[in-house]
């Protein structure tokens, strides 16, 4: 794990972010140049995926001084590591815009400076609680010993010097360093231990809930490894992922957020955001199928490192992190009901209390966006208490539409 300390509400805590937590940053250096392109819709893969860049912003804007990570630091603010996203960038940005007036009076309260966001930082800083989201709970070593047992496992696995011979030894799992190492090794036996629980007469098992957790503490607890080395996974970079996910065949039979095959499900959708320990789970449970369909197509069941899992997981983990549905049509429609135009102009036509959004600067990219949303929210809050306008709540989908609103606008002006 790498820990990382910053300064929470007066107190100095050490944060560990496991690297299969970071596994959508690029895999190089946190100081990447600021001149490396920033993920936008149209490129989510980018190099410019700085997560760990956004816990730099996080700490030295003093986010921690009011929100709390996993349980860790004041609790004036939510825990951001645990608020979940659905689309991603946008939902985060929402959530931002919504609580701004709350979060402003605390500032004023408690007189901290409100600090700026360049849009640099913004993209950073949403990368970081984007991911900081990918996160498992601990396991319980002792409901993972007695899974162990009923599950199978010590029939043919050893951990501790206790269990079978028929498999390898799971003690060397100690050293690893996330649990991506454990679903690329359960991939690659799969089809052995398939034939050979088979040819034993044990029931293969499935995996639920945590059941996987639990049987990794229990491993990971139990083992004997004298080794000093860890194993290590390095935080996979999605464009990497893309790449393997074409090569290794993945994209045959699986889509992601469209683009692929149809034989098994889009695991670029919402409902396949999982954490790796889950994920592992599920590549384990419907092996068998995969790997039946990858015969029927005289497709050889590929062989994946555990970096190459951190890779392929992260591409499939930031698939859905901006909105490909977002509609600039829906967008105008949305600056209309929320009354933007009430302050704000569209070429001349509207309010003239704030920028007109065909020529604002402010407004020309997602990270731009929010930050001019975030930097200017006093001033809009002001605004909106004179001239008589609730502040608007706004929704993930919402906002997308309305930054795909604002891009179009950028178009036509930049087109004249």
């Amino acid at each position: 794990m790498r820990a990382l300390s910053i300064t929470l509400g007066g107190a100095t805590i050490a944060v560990a972010v496991f690297t299969f937590v970071l596994a959508l940053t690029h895999g190089a250096s946190a100081q990447q140049p600021s001149t490396t392109t920033p993920p936008s819709a149209s490129n989510p893969f980018a190099p410019g995926w700085r997560m760990l860049a956004g816990f730099d912003v996080f700490a030295a804007k003093g986010c921690g001084q009011c929100h709390s990570l996993r349980g860790m630091g004041p609790v004036t603010g939510p825990d951001l590591a645990r608020v979940k996203s659905g689309s991603g960038f946008y939902d985060i940005g929402a959530a931002l815009w919504n609580h701004l007036p709350r979060m402003s009076a605390e500032m004023r309260q408690e007189r901290v400076e409100r600090p700026r966001l360049t849009p640099r930082e913004t993209t950073d800083l949403i990368a970081f609680i984007f991911t900081a989201q990918y996160y498992d709970e601990s396991g319980d070593p002792k409901t993972g010993e007695r899974l162990f047992a009923s599950k199978g496992c010590a029939q043919c696995h050893a951990v501790g010097g206790a269990g079978g011979t028929v498999g390898p030894a799971l003690d060397p799992l100690k050293r690893a360093n996330s649990p991506v190492l454990v679903a690329a090794a359960m991939w690659n036996h799969g089809p052995a231990m398939a034939e050979t629980m088979k040819s034993r007469g044990i029931p293969r098992p499935t995996l639920e809930g945590k059941e996987m957790l639990d049987l990794i503490a229990y491993v990971t607890t139990r083992a004997r490894d004298g080794s000093a080395e860890t194993t290590q996974v390095v935080p996979g970079t999605p464009a990497n992922g893309e790449k393997l996910f074409a090569e290794r065949h993945c994209a045959t039979c699986h889509a992601v957020a469209g683009k692929g095959g149809r034989v098994g499900p889009d695991l670029g959708r919402p409902g396949h955001h999982v954490s790796v320990t889950e994920f592992a789970a599920r590549m384990w449970n419907h092996g068998p199928k995969m790997w039946v369909a990858m015969k029927e197509r005289g497709i050889e069941v590929p062989k994946l490192s555990g970096q190459d899992t951190a890779d392929i997981l992260a591409y499939l983990y930031v698939a859905h992190y901006f909105d490909p549905t977002a509609s600039a049509g829906r967008g105008a429609q949305t600056v209309r009901d929320k009354r933007c135009l009430t302050c704000h102009s569209v070429n001349g036509k509207g309010g003239k209390a704030a920028a007109d959004f065909a020529t604002s600067n402010v407004v020309g990219s997602a990270g731009s966006l929010i930050a001019g949303m975030w930097n200017h929210g006093p001033m809009m809050e002001a605004s909106a208490q004179k001239q008589s306008v609730s502040w608007p709540v706004l929704q993930g989908r919402d906002l997308a539409d309305i930054a795909a609103y604002f891009s179009s606008l950028q178009k036509r002006s930049g087109s004249k």
